[in-house]
Order: C-alpha cells, then structure tokens, then sequence
C-alpha cells in the first residue's frame, strides 16, 4: 500500500513493467531489459495504491513470473522530494478446495493430502534442499513422484542435452537438474581426459563421444524446452519457472506458453534434434496423431516418452498398436524405426505408467570390447 502525501515535483512515477511470463525468454532469463511498461501511476496528494507484494522466497519467485514488477521513478524536478507512507496488509489464504464445490463432488479429493504426503519423494538419495523446494509443485493427480527421479536417471545415463517436456510442472525440476548434473560431470570427465588420466587397467576409458562436452562453441549446449498452455486447472507449470530460478537452473530452462500439437512445429528449424522428448499433458485418443507430428524431431538413438499409456483405455489401444508394429497408419511411427518397453507402477490405479520408444533408425550402439 502506497499513500502519496505530497505531488509538488515532476516525475516519481510507479511504473509497472509485464510480467516474466509474457516476456522473451532470452530477456527475463538473461538480465535483460524490464520489459514493456503496462502501467505508470502518477502520484497525487492523498491518494492510494494498492498492488499485490508477495513474501517468502517462493512465493516472490511466483509472483515475479506472474504478477507485474513494479517501481518508483526517480523525481526529476521539484521543490522538495517525494513523500510516501509504505505500509503492508498481511494476509495468508489457506486454500480449502473442497468447500468451493458442490457436497457431491468433494468425496473426489478428500484424500488428496493423505496421499500426497505418502508418495511424496522424502529418499536420502535426493537433496534436501532440492526436494524442499520442489515440493510445492507435488501434486498426486499429476501422479509423477516416482516419474521424476527415473526421468533424472534416464537423461544422466544416456547423456541427454536437448530435451523438451510437454506438461510442465514436478518432473521439470528433475530434468533440469539432470542437465546441470552431466554437464558439470562431464566437464570434470573431459578435463581428467585432457590430462591423460581417464584410463582404467591402464587403458583408455573415454569414448570418442567426449569432444560433444569439449566445451567447443560450435557444439550447442543443453536445454530444457517446457511447453505448457497452463490451463490445467491444478496446474504447476508456472510455479515451476520460479522454483527454477531459486535453484539456479533457469539458464537451462526456456518455457514456451502454447498447445503441444502446434508448438514443436513452430519452434524447431531442424527435424532429428531432440534427444529425450517428455509427453505428459493427457493426449489420450489423439496419441497417434501426436506421435505422427513429434517423430521425426527426436533424434536417432533419442527417446520419445510417454506418461500414462497402460491402464487408460485409449493410450493403450495405440500402444498395443505400436506393439503389434500395425504400422504409421495406426501408430503414427514407422513400425522399423523403433524399440518399445512400458513400465507399470502397480500400487496405484491411474497416472501410473511410462512408454519409452526408442528411434533406432540411422543409430546402433558401439562394440568397445569383447568381454567386459
């Protein structure tokens, strides 16, 4: 809450400026400029602004992204300074969901917390601080607690840099995580090269592979491409860019606000560059027309994945297609172009499966050695 005591100057205005999440991500992610003025108050003796100010350091982060930034203009003339009373109306909304809906439809969520509390990621293995900070973006009808880790672990294994997610939200975290982990490993595995050190049983350990981490400018550097509309109604796609930037991995992140079945058209140049693309925003029946338009940007030896595909009747109909290798016509993929392996979470009733095709056309992997 702004109080202007005194407009005897000139200047002094509070300007609003749109937020992070209408601008160009190359500005908002890389200190550029502030953005687009959308607002700009001109004090007036005795009047009053309102404006939204969040506290805590996630919630700033949201509200950065979300809201508009807002400041004070220096006074460029005048027979005395600008005079203000600053003050805060503190308040905290505990969100009941359920009393916002009719009796009928609250027997829907009333579980909602206790299941959320025992699929939660508490593992040692994980961060402390990573999970704290990722935790708000849990929610258990997104069902990928356990998606999360694998997707870190599948990207640090197979060396993943360009990767796109379809559905932002939880598992961004993990992949963006696992983009800054290999290049931090792989650079310390390129350096150990360098000095002539990375040898096993006194014998080259290292893969021709490496010069793509040698740190040259022509080779592109790893990248999370996030595309999400935001109009899942609990979605935490946008909670996601400020969980990002508080955990210093923005600067992997580009965040593309569009539908799924026209954004990758419109965004890549270069069919075959996608090294791990992460299907999860509920395409349900038009999976085959989705696979038909994403297929040739995934690159030989990337991975197309596919969340819930097993125990939802339509995803499984053009899974069982792809099984059966019926053919583009039915799948959307050329049935010789890909190796298919479904995982099944079995505890739980929905949200609870993982497809992984594989292009395997133009890729075969390596022969090193002949035993180990």
């Amino acid at each position: 809450v702004l109080i202007y005591l005194n407009d005897d100057f000139h200047g002094g205005h509070t300007k609003f400026y749109e937020p992070l999440c209408e601008r160009d991500h190359d500005d908002s992610a890389h200190g550029g400029d502030d953005g687009a003025v959308i607002a700009s108050v001109k004090p007036r003796a005795g009047s009053i602004l309102v404006f939204p100010q969040a506290i805590s350091e996630a919630a700033v982060e949201r509200a950065r992204f979300l809201w508009p930034l807002h400041e004070g203009s220096p006074v460029t003339s005048g027979t005395r300074p600008k005079y203000v009373i600053r003050t805060d109306v503190l308040f905290e909304t505990i969100v009941e969901e359920e009393e916002a809906l009719p009796e009928h439809e609250k027997v829907l969520f009333q579980h909602d917390d206790a299941v959320r509390n025992v699929f939660l990621n508490t593992s040692p293995v994980l961060s402390e601080t990573f999970l704290r900070h990722v935790e708000p973006l849990y929610n258990p009808h997104m069902g990928v607690e356990n998606a999360g880790p694998l997707l870190y672990s599948l990207v640090r294994f197979a060396k993943c840099r360009n990767v796109v997610e379809v559905g932002a939200g939880y598992t961004t975290l993990f992949l963006l995580q696992a983009l800054k982990d290999n290049d931090e490993e792989m650079q310390r595995v390129v350096n150990l090269d360098m000095e002539g050190q990375l040898r096993l049983l006194d014998y080259p350990f290292g893969t021709p592979r490496l010069s793509e981490w040698s740190g040259s400018t022509t080779n592109p550097s790893s990248s999370l491409l996030c595309i999400d509309n935001c109009e899942h109604q609990r979605e935490t796609a946008s909670g996601a860019v400020g969980v990002a930037r508080t955990l210093g991995l923005d600067s992997y992140l580009q965040f593309l606000k569009g539908d799924a079945f026209d954004a990758l058209d419109t965004h890549f140049s270069s069919v075959e560059s996608i090294d791990l693309l992460w299907c999860d925003f509920g395409v349900g029946s038009r999976m085959k027309e989705y696979a038909s338009n994403v297929w040739k940007y995934v690159a030989p030896g990337g991975f197309l994945v596919c969340h819930s595909t097993l125990t939802n009747q339509r995803t499984r109909e053009w899974l069982e297609a792809v099984r059966h290798r019926k053919g583009v016509e039915e799948t959307g993929i050329p049935d010789e172009e890909y190796a298919e392996l479904s995982l099944l979470e079995p505890h739980k009733r929905f949200q609870n499966s993982m497809t992984i095709l594989q292009k395997r056309v133009g890729f075969s992997e390596p022969l090193y050695s002949e035993y180990a």
